[in-house]
């Protein structure tokens, strides 16, 4: 089904909030699973969005023109995020994309965007290759490459782990991928993967695995892929009487995650690219902002900032017509070459593959007094 959002419709000048916007609008794409079983990555990241184009509208457009957010459900299937990425080449006109959060769909998309000279913005996916040999597609996600490492070092430092268990989606390419470099990242640091597991999403029974565990010594469980299955594997650990965490990436990024799992999420550590614990004055005003149309993630601030990204290569570009490919090519040199950007997921800067450099928020699952679960940052 298609929904679209639109700030402004404009045929010849309209007012807006005592605005005056000159004639048409400068539309852009949004795709990603807002039903189905990932489809809180899709949601988040969609209601960052709305609310960055309401703020850019509010406070003008771009280039004296509204900006219209056009949004399609992939339903986190791959061959839908392909149809998905053609309906905004070749019929919306769309000026850029937004997504898809996945690193998965954003490996089927990424290319097709790229020949076409549409840029497109990740504001999820973190694997290694989603970007690279692609000009026109970037990233606003803290890299895996970057955040894992960082994290692992982190929680060998301060919680003096050293011996872990590592568990695959094989079916998952975000969850092969980041596989790689937690164990690259454990020969480095001296870490000790001490068992290995494979599963794959959309498995319901881990009782095997969990089983081939029990008698290993470790401090932590290092899962790779996304929240529905992590939610059912802390289960089936406590229901076999172990205690030890997990440790994942923002794939175990979702309130369904300890709604399913309960207190058995407690203590599973997540490194994301946004926490909204932090004190930093631009990012406490999001939160605040977000009450409205949901509670704040990195989902939804990633969106945000990719919006804002794109209006401002816009502004640089002084884009007016999507359609054309040469004023396309100025939105992707702009960003190319964009100085730092201070958004509320963190200041980056993309490098020369599209890649946005960051640091990571090292999280904590943890329950306030009033029996509320959130994320404690633990590295601020």
């Amino acid at each position: 089904m298609r929904k679209l959002l639109v700030s402004s419709i404009v045929a010849t000048t309209v007012a807006l909030g005592g605005i005056a916007f000159a004639a048409g609008e400068l539309s852009l794409g949004i795709q990603g699973p807002e039903t189905g079983n990932l489809a809180t990555y899709g949601q988040k990241t969609l209601a960052g969005a709305k609310l960055a184009i309401d703020e850019i509208n509010a406070a003008g457009g771009v280039n004296g023109k509204t900006l219209k957010l056009i949004n399609y459900d992939s339903r986190g299937d791959k061959a839908e995020s392909a149809n998905i990425i053609q309906r905004f080449i070749n019929k919306d006109k769309v000026c850029g994309v937004i997504g898809e959060p996945t690193s998965g769909a954003t490996f089927v998309i990424g290319p097709i965007a790229n020949k076409a000279k549409l840029p497109l913005i990740s504001a999820g996916a973190t694997a290694d290759g989603v970007v690279e040999k692609k000009p026109y597609v970037f990233r606003d996600t803290l890299l895996d490459a970057d955040g894992a490492p960082a994290t692992l070092k982190f929680l060998m430092d301060s919680k003096k782990w050293k011996n872990f268990v590592l568990i695959t989606s094989v079916n998952n390419d975000y969850s092969v991928s980041m596989s790689k470099i937690f164990t690259n990242a454990a020969k480095k640091f001296g870490a000790n993967i001490v068992g290995e597991q494979k599963v794959s999403d959309g498995d319901k029974d881990f009782s095997a695995q969990v089983t081939s565990i029990k008698n290993l010594k470790f401090d932590a469980i290092i899962y790779t892929g996304y929240y529905p299955e992590a939610s059912l594997l802390l289960l089936e650990l406590r229901k076999q009487g172990i205690n030890a965490p997990i440790i994942g990436g923002d794939g175990l990024l979702s309130p369904d995650l300890w709604k399913v799992a309960k207190d058995a999420a407690l203590g599973s550590i997540i490194f994301a690219g946004f926490s909204p614990e932090a004190k930093a004055k631009k990012i406490q005003e999001f939160v605040e902002k977000m009450k409205s149309r949901g509670e704040a993630d990195m989902f939804s601030a990633q969106g945000y900032d990719a919006v804002y990204l794109f209006a401002d290569a816009m502004k640089k570009a002084k884009v007016t017509d999507c359609a054309d490919v040469k004023q396309r090519e100025g939105i992707q040199k702009a960003l190319a070459t964009m100085p730092e950007f201070d958004g509320v997921s963190g200041k980056m800067k993309f490098d020369k593959e599209g890649n946005a450099i960051k640091k990571p928020f090292i999280q904590e699952v943890a329950k306030r007094a009033n029996g509320e679960y959130y994320l404690k940052l633990l590295n601020e």
